[in-house]
């Protein structure tokens, strides 16, 4: 994919670009539902990937309203010609053809897809200018492209008048899958391997752990090559025969787009045995042009006597040993990492030898045909636009969610609930008489008020308060971009600040806590060592004017300490009562808390991204 800063565009548009049929969808990137594939008149979702002039006449003026008209002129004769795609290329009288099949390692001078990108989508943004005013276009590439082709292709495709980004098409249709399944709990996409069979090439993308990786296998390799091995069967029967067929074939197969209506004779005859249908090579028969009536008629019926899926596509050396091959070369790359999931993709899929195949190179893996596979890159090349968007968006809300209100507040009141839960424990164990009151050194005394606070526990009751009022307002933003609350896990990690801060606010008080709990120690001390001197008197024989006078004293001695104890004690309730952390610290600490929390958001908005690069 091209690394442009993702923008916060309205529409995103697929067009997937095929060497045989090609296709669009688009879909409103604030929603969440499935995206709309073009439909072309008769074609339907699939639209024949031909280009073709049509010259013009004085009588056949084009429309210069019309924004499908796209006039072009023939620098040879002057002549006028209206550009057209698809079946119109294909049937219209008097058109120049032209084939594009320009997936072959690009080459810069080769416009056609430009061209029939630029018709296609004019027609597309005709019909809906809304999308055309706000949108980003999302172009497949085969994924074994190599980088340098991948950039010519880019740099033709920017002719565009729309914003362009290129995506694999295989990685394309993993998305696709990824949106599929995700409706499904419980099925992940742990270790994955599509599989995009197309017309021109054969893409593969592994997934591990989250990460798409495109395999360089498979651009050598596409259907087109049991189109070209049935134009040769049709070819070797009736050009240069001795007969009227022949002579008629040869002739109109000499004409300009006559190789190829016989390719895409050749296409329908094969999609027609696998599929079980006729209809579009009956259409074919009914609508070409007349300079190609008896080409399709004579293909058409020779087509018709050949097995297609066991003489040609399982014929030795055929294209199922040639994917066989492509298998093994893709189970050596992947070495002892074998996918979970098979996807098989792209229109080729269909042909069940595709998934038999599959399924003997991975054995150990479920084989999945994609839902309508033909139409999986183009949805995917949407949902790759609005994933990209929604990423975007979904790390704005989540920095904006830091600065609300209410998210601020939550933090603040649970960080003061943490300090009061310390001062607690402290002066509970200060009035117990803690037994450990002194420290060898500064770290030494940060373990004795860790432990005499029970920080520990406070910063677990700290983090479990946060996290009951937090995540709500963060799953809030999460379901608004499809993501479901069992899909979704938020480990608040509280920085260490927060217990450094409490501590060193303690230690702020020690010396007076400690003097105060020592206090304590001595006035409880001190009527046992006044009852100990009393046992002695007597055990000394001490005469009763003696003992009077020691009673007398212990009187006074006895007395002292409750005053003393209560003193004490109110010092400690005070000192500790009037301790706050603060208020420039506690700023701080809500500062840092709730970038940590947005930083883990940041992490899950990488694990999306990780689809789309």
């Amino acid at each position: 994919m091209a690394h442009d800063e993702a923008h916060d565009v309205r529409y995103a548009v697929g067009l997937d670009l095929g060497d045989g049929e090609s296709s669009l969808c688009w879909l409103d990137t604030t929603g969440q539902g499935p995206g709309e594939v073009y439909v072309r008149g008769t074609e339907g979702t699939a639209v024949v990937t031909a280009l073709g002039r049509v010259p013009l006449t004085p009588a056949d003026p084009t429309d210069p309203t019309d924004p499908t008209d796209h006039p072009d002129t023939d620098t040879d004769t002057d002549l006028v010609h209206r550009v057209v795609i698809g079946e119109d290329a294909v049937l219209a009288r008097n058109c120049v053809h032209f084939s594009v099949n320009f997936k072959n390692r690009h080459q810069p001078t080769d416009l056609q897809a430009v061209q029939f990108a630029q018709v296609f989508l004019a027609e597309f943004f005709a019909r809906h200018p809304e999308v055309q005013e706000d949108c980003v276009v999302h172009v497949g590439h085969p994924a074994g492209w190599d980088r340098r082709s991948v950039k010519a292709y880019l740099r033709q495709l920017r002719a565009l008048d729309v914003p362009v980004r290129l995506v694999a098409e295989s990685q394309s249709a993993l998305v696709h899958v990824r949106d599929r399944r995700a409706e499904r709990p419980g099925r992940g996409l742990d270790r994955v391997l599509v599989v995009d069979v197309g017309s021109s090439t054969t893409d593969f993308t592994v997934v591990e752990d989250l990460v798409p990786r495109n395999l360089p296998v498979g651009t050598e390799l596409g259907c087109r090559e049991i189109d070209a091995t049935l134009a040769r069967i049709v070819r070797a029967d009736f050009e240069g025969a001795d007969s009227k067929d022949g002579a008629r074939f040869t002739e109109e197969l000499r004409q300009d787009g006559g190789a190829h209506m016989l390719m895409l004779v050749c296409r329908r005859a094969k999609e027609a045995q696998f599929t079980g249908t006729d209809f579009k090579v009956q259409e074919l028969q009914a609508g070409c042009a007349r300079e190609f009536v008896s080409l399709v008629t004579l293909s058409v019926e020779r087509l018709r006597s050949v097995d297609i899926p066991g003489r040609v596509v399982r014929a030795p050396g055929g294209w199922a040993d040639r994917f066989a091959d492509m298998l093994t070369e893709v189970r050596a790359l992947l070495g002892a990492t074998a996918p979970e999931l098979v996807v098989l993709t792209g229109g080729g899929s269909r042909m069940p030898v595709v998934r038999e195949l599959c399924a003997a190179a991975f054995p150990e893996a479920t084989v999945e045909n994609a839902a309508e596979p033909s139409l999986s890159v183009t949805r995917g090349l949407a949902s790759i636009g609005r994933h990209s968007v929604n990423v975007v968006r979904f790390r704005r809300d989540i920095q904006a969610l830091k600065d609300r209100p209410e998210f601020e507040e939550a933090i603040r009141a649970g960080l003061v609930e943490a300090f009061d839960q310390a001062k607690s424990s402290l002066l509970s164990r200060l009035l117990a008489r803690a037994d450990r009151l002194y420290a060898n050194d500064e770290g030494d005394l940060d373990a004795l008020i860790r432990e005499l606070t029970g920080l520990d526990t406070v910063l677990a009751d700290l983090r479990a308060t946060l996290e009951a009022e937090l995540i709500p307002l963060v799953l809030g933003i999460c379901r608004s971009y499809g993501i479901r609350d069992d899909q979704f896990t938020l480990d608040i990690t509280l920085p260490e600040i927060i217990g450094t801060a409490i501590t060193r606010r303690i230690r702020a008080l020690w010396r007076v806590l400690r003097n105060s709990q020592g206090a304590l120690d001595v006035v409880t001390r001190v009527p046992q060592v006044g009852l100990m001197r009393l046992r002695s008197a007597m055990r000394a024989g001490a005469t009763p004017a003696q003992m009077a006078a020691l009673v007398a004293g212990m009187a006074v001695i006895v007395a002292l300490p409750k005053g003393a104890e209560l003193g004490a004690r109110q010092l400690i309730k005070v000192t500790l009562g009037n301790a706050s952390l603060d208020p420039t610290e506690v700023d701080r600490l809500v500062t840092d808390v709730a970038e940590r929390i947005s930083a883990q958001m940041d992490d899950r908005a990488r694990e999306v991204e990780r689809f789309l690069r």
